[in-house]
């Protein structure tokens, strides 16, 4: 059974012959081991997008200081920055990370919602067929849409700290521009909607240590049903991406039409064991993230843990399995050696708990 199959089957309600693994193609450097993993039923996790977009009105400058990338927004209501730290060390050298949001005082969100309102979707199939034709039955696409309002005003616009300030000094400005995030996001999303895609990914990177029950039942659940509603109509599976703390966030979890919870971690990284989480999402499928933590110890341990892992799944109806957070390059080969020959031997659905 391809790899593919087994991972579309799963999201269909039914069994396959074991548990699908992926992992994001871009943590995976390509070569023999590479090879090998994926010759052991390591399966891809490709993103891509369906939709280009463009800011006719919008003055776009970047130069480069040291280890800094710093971006400068123009707009005809002022100008916004925002800097990256770049040159980081992850699987493959040159990652970056934002260490300045665009929104850092109360008129930066007037400059952000203008960006915002000036932004054009614009479809862009040709990419997501050419993938798929060269990937076949190795892996999926995952095609990636946006945060949800609230989590790009935070992750995108202004950080969590900063977030929390304004969201209460200024709660009006703040809600202004999560609206005005939702009005442009509801063309991205029929754009989507016409797409080829067959999985769509809402962005985000859900806590519940920093998302609470109120923001997430405010801000996020109304935000997720109403686009899921309009990619289901359209037959698309609909996935976002919570790879968190979500033990007190899983009863309004349970309440989306999501199809699957992305990246969800168990503990010892996350806060909510993987029975506790079949028990609340009876109707999803748990497309787990492996914790990264566990790559760290010995091998054995990382044996240890993923049966332990499977015996929690069992019977094994509605899992995937997937490497959703980088490792880091000591531990890498090690860590995904161990948990693929691992699932390659006891994986085979349905799992019985007296083999494992």
């Amino acid at each position: 059974m391809e790899i593919a199959e087994r991972v579309y089957a799963v999201l269909r309600g039914e069994m396959p012959d074991r548990v699908p693994q992926l992992i994001y193609s871009n943590h995976l450097p390509r070569g023999s081991f590479e090879r090998r993993m994926r010759s052991m039923g390591l399966g891809l996790d490709v993103r891509c997008r369906v939709y280009r977009t463009y800011t006719p009105n919008v003055k776009t400058e970047t130069r480069t200081v040291g280890d800094y990338i710093y971006t400068v927004y123009s707009t005809p209501l002022g100008k916004v920055y925002s800097k990256r730290r770049i040159n980081l060390k992850f699987q493959f050298p040159g990652g970056t990370w934002v260490v300045e949001h665009p929104v850092k005082r109360l008129e930066d969100i007037q400059v952000v919602k203008f960006i915002v309102d000036d932004t054009v979707y614009e479809p862009y199939y040709e990419v997501y067929n050419q993938v798929e034709e060269d990937l076949g039955g190795d892996g999926v696409i995952t095609c990636g849409a946006d945060y949800t309002p609230l989590m790009k005003v935070i992750i995108g616009f202004m950080g969590f700290r900063n977030f929390a300030l304004m969201y209460r000094r200024n709660p009006e400005a703040v809600e202004e521009l999560i609206e005005t995030l939702d009005r442009k996001y509801i063309e991205m999303y029929k754009v989507i909607a016409r797409s080829p895609a067959r999985i769509v990914r809402i962005g985000d990177n859900i806590d519940g240590v920093m998302i609470s029950p109120s923001l997430f039942e405010r801000y996020c659940l109304p935000y997720y049903n109403k686009y899921a509603e309009t990619l289901k109509e359209a037959g698309k599976i609909v996935i976002s991406h919570m790879d968190g703390r979500l033990r007190n966030l899983k009863d309004l979890i349970a309440k989306t039409r999501l199809d699957a919870v992305e990246a969800f971690t168990p503990p010892p990284m996350g806060d909510l064991p993987v029975k506790e989480a079949r028990e609340t999402w009876k109707d999803k499928v748990i497309w787990m993230n492996f914790p990264e933590e566990v790559f760290l110890r010995p091998a054995e341990q990382i044996r240890d843990y993923t049966l332990k892992l499977l015996k929690e799944m069992t019977p094994g109806t509605g899992y995937i399995v997937s490497i959703t957070e980088d490792v880091p390059p000591e531990h890498f080969r090690k860590g995904v050696e161990t948990l693929t020959e691992t699932l390659q031997r006891y994986g085979v659905l349905p799992l019985d708990p007296k083999l494992l």
